[in-house]
C-alpha cells in the first residue's frame, strides 16, 4: 500500500508497527508504501501521534507538543528520552555534564545553538533537532538512534553496531520501555545488530525532505500520513 502526497495510508494495528519505505518514481513523485518492491527505497521511520489527537498531557506537555510538531519528532519518543534523561528535571546535571531536560553535553548544545540549556524550550529544541538528525543518519534503526543519543554518533559509527557499553544497552532498554516498543537492544555477542546501509540507488536526502507520521484510531487501524500533526484539520465539535 502506498501514501502519497497528503493521503492516508491505512495499516490493522495487529500487523505492529510497519516498517515503512520511501522512494522517487520517474516523474519525481515522493511514495510511502509498508511493502517495498524492486524500486530503490530507503527506510523511515514513522513518527508517532499520540491517540487523541495532536497533543500529549503531562509536565511542559505544551512546550514539548509544539516542539516536536516544528522540529517532526516522534512526540513519544521525545518523552520518554526525558524520562530517563532528566525526569523531567529543568536543571539536571549528569556525572559527565549533560545538562537540562534532554541532557544535552556543551559540544551538543553548541552544535544546536543552545545559548542556555537550563531554558526548558532550547534545550527541547536542541535535544529533538539532535534526535531527528540521529534518525536521519540511522533510518529505520531506532535502537541505534538511541544508542547515538547516549553515547554519541561517533561511538555508534566506529563499532558498527550498538557500543558494548552496559550504560548504553541499558539506556536503550529504558528509553525502548518507556516508548512502548519492543526491540532487542543487543544480540547474546553483546554487541547488536550492525548498522544496515541504505540502498546505494536510493536517494539519502529523501530521509531529511520527508516524514511520516503514525496515529492508531479507535478502531485500531494504523493511519500514515506526511501532513505534519499541526497542519492537519481538526475535528469540528458536534453538538
Amino acid at each position: 500500500m502506498l501514501l502519497v502526497g497528503g493521503l492516508l495510508l491505512l495499516l490493522p494495528a495487529f500487523q505492529g508497527e510497519a516498517a515503512i519505505s520511501v522512494y522517487i518514481d520517474e516523474e519525481s513523485t515522493v511514495h510511502f508504501t509498508d511493502a517495498p518492491t524492486d524500486s530503490p527505497s530507503a527506510p523511515l521511520p514513522a513518527v508517532s501521534l499520540p491517540p487523541d489527537g495532536n497533543s500529549v498531557g503531562g509536565k511542559y506537555a505544551d512546550l514539548i507538543n509544539r516542539v516536536v510538531a516544528e522540529v517532526r519528532v516522534d512526540l513519544k519518543l521525545v518523552k520518554a528520552i526525558i524520562k530517563v534523561e532528566s525526569d523531567f528535571d529543568a536543571f539536571a546535571i549528569s556525572q559527565k555534564g549533560a545538562q537540562g531536560l534532554m541532557r544535552l553535553m556543551h559540544a551538543t548544545a553548541d552544535r544546536y545553538a543552545v545559548a542556555d540549556v537550563f531554558d526548558p524550550e532550547a534545550n527541547i529544541r536542541g535535544g529533538a533537532r539532535y534526535l531527528r538528525d540521529l534518525q536521519n543518519m540511522f533510518p529505520g534503526q531506532l535502537s541505534l538512534a538511541v544508542a547515538a543519543y547516549n553515547a554519541g554518533e561517533n561511538i555508534v559509527l566506529r563499532y558498527n553496531r550498538i557500543p558494548p557499553y552496559p550504560e548504553t544497552r541499558q539506556y536503550i532498554r529504558r528509553v525502548l520501555d518507556l516508548y512502548g516498543r519492543n526491540e532487542p537492544a543487543a544480540d547474546k555477542s553483546g554487541g547488536g545488530p550492525p548498522i544496515s546501509a541504505l540502498s546505494s540507488e536510493a536517494d539519502p536526502a529523501v530521509t531529511q525532505r520527508v516524514s511520516v507520521f503514525r496515529k492508531v484510531d479507535a478502531d485500531g487501524i494504523s493511519l500514515y500520513t506526511n501532513l505534519p500533526p499541526l497542519l492537519q484539520p481538526s475535528p469540528r465539535p458536534t453538538r
